[in-house]
């Protein structure tokens, strides 16, 4: 029998994982301004030691952002019909990306087409004139939204039998493998092997779409299995009791990641096992910081509802104040680490402003950056009893 964590119970942790993993997006597109790989905007100086570490965070921080959207999913969804869940995330997913590459990304094209357009009014007209890199039309950094959406869909066959008796089954099965020590690792053999076939006749990563389904496949792997393990409470504490054995993991790995990157263990470790291990990398990273965050930081602030409400406004701001600042800092000759600050404390700052004074105030805005709508009566019913309540 399954032992599902009710709808109305909230995992502060998964909350906590979530506001920290979009900072680091933003803190890693800052390091993109700097560092050698290829981006919109580039600094006239680069930052070559960025790139390992930047490397290293780039194979799991997105996989386990997905992972954690799939356990945001199943409270999402709740008790709603599928009708309404398909309502809701489009509401909050593809609302926001439409306006989005209208609005938000837009001034991210220009910058790095100005020299072909002049003034940013003259390019306006222009926005929607072919696909971007070509053209200009784009989603930029919002591909996040967009397939976090196609995972939503696609997952509701997963969550119909999920919601079905003969799921119980199913979780009884899970919950028994799951006594063995690192049983979880075994969930590398189909990210693995998803990419074993598929990596065949895509590319790796393109945020494109058209030919981005290994990508697509393998997070969405991931997606699944946030929603299967981090909605039962039983598969939760499994978690918790093995973070030790999954840390382990991820550290050896992460030591291999390092010495691979700097010397190479081709000779020694074919593709396929590299492909493997890097699968395995992701997971029991995932795992390990699920399992510390479940056991250390499930509990709630008084800031948490607040950044929890503000994270997804600003991931959608962000990149667009980073690349519009980077424009003018990129000849400069200031030194690199004077540029960082100015990148990252004025992007930072004009999203916080932005939020707060346009964004979180007003319905309209709300709905364009996927935010639930204020409720003015709600909100006087709870002034009315808090005042009650000084009053007595």
């Amino acid at each position: 029998m399954k032992k599902n964590a009710t709808f109305t119970e909230r995992r502060y942790d998964i909350d906590w994982i979530r506001i920290m993993l979009i900072f680091s997006v933003f803190l890693f597109h800052i390091g993109m301004f700097f560092n050698n790989f290829g981006w919109h905007i580039k600094n006239n100086e680069r930052v070559s030691w960025l790139d390992p570490v930047m490397a290293y965070l780039h194979t799991w921080r997105m996989p386990l952002l997905f992972l954690v959207s799939g356990v945001g999913t199943y409270f999402a969804l709740g008790k709603r019909s599928l009708g309404r869940f398909k309502s809701e995330r489009s509401r909050k997913l593809l609302i926001p990306l439409i306006f989005g590459m209208f609005v938000i990304v837009p001034p991210q094209v220009y910058v790095e087409k100005h020299a072909q357009y002049g003034s940013f009014i003259n390019f306006i007209p222009h926005i929607t004139e072919g696909s971007y890199p070509q053209g200009n039309f784009s989603w930029h950094h919002l591909w996040f939204v967009l397939y976090l959406f196609i995972c939503a869909m696609a997952a509701i066959p997963f969550i119909l039998f999920l919601r079905s008796r003969f799921s119980n089954a199913f979780y009884t099965a899970l919950v028994k493998a799951s006594a063995y020590k690192g049983s979880f690792l075994v969930l590398a053999f189909p990210l693995y092997l998803s990419q074993e076939w598929l990596l065949r006749y895509f590319p790796p990563e393109t945020h494109a779409l058209v030919n981005d389904w290994a990508y697509i496949a393998y997070n969405f792997l991931f997606f699944i299995y946030g929603y299967i393990l981090l909605s039962n409470n039983v598969l939760i504490s499994r978690i918790i009791e093995q973070r030790r054995i999954y840390g382990s993991f991820a550290f050896l790995l992460t030591g291999l990641f390092f010495f691979d990157y700097f010397n190479s263990t081709e000779p020694y470790i074919n593709n396929s096992l590299q492909l493997f291990l890097k699968c395995l990398l992701e997971l029991s990273i995932a795992l390990s910081i699920i399992g510390y965050a479940a056991k250390y930081i499930n509990r709630d602030h008084s800031w948490r509802k607040h950044l929890n409400e503000a994270i997804y406004p600003f991931y959608i701001l962000h990149q667009t104040a980073i690349i519009v600042i980077g424009y003018y800092l990129a000849e400069s000759l200031l030194p690199v680490s004077i540029k960082a600050i100015i990148l990252a404390l004025g992007s930072f700052i004009i999203c916080v402003v932005v939020y707060l004074l346009i964004i979180r105030p007003f319905n309209i805005t709300r709905l364009f950056f996927g935010m639930h709508f204020k409720n003015p009566a709600k909100k006087k019913q709870k002034l009315e009893t808090e005042r009650l309540k000084i009053a007595s």
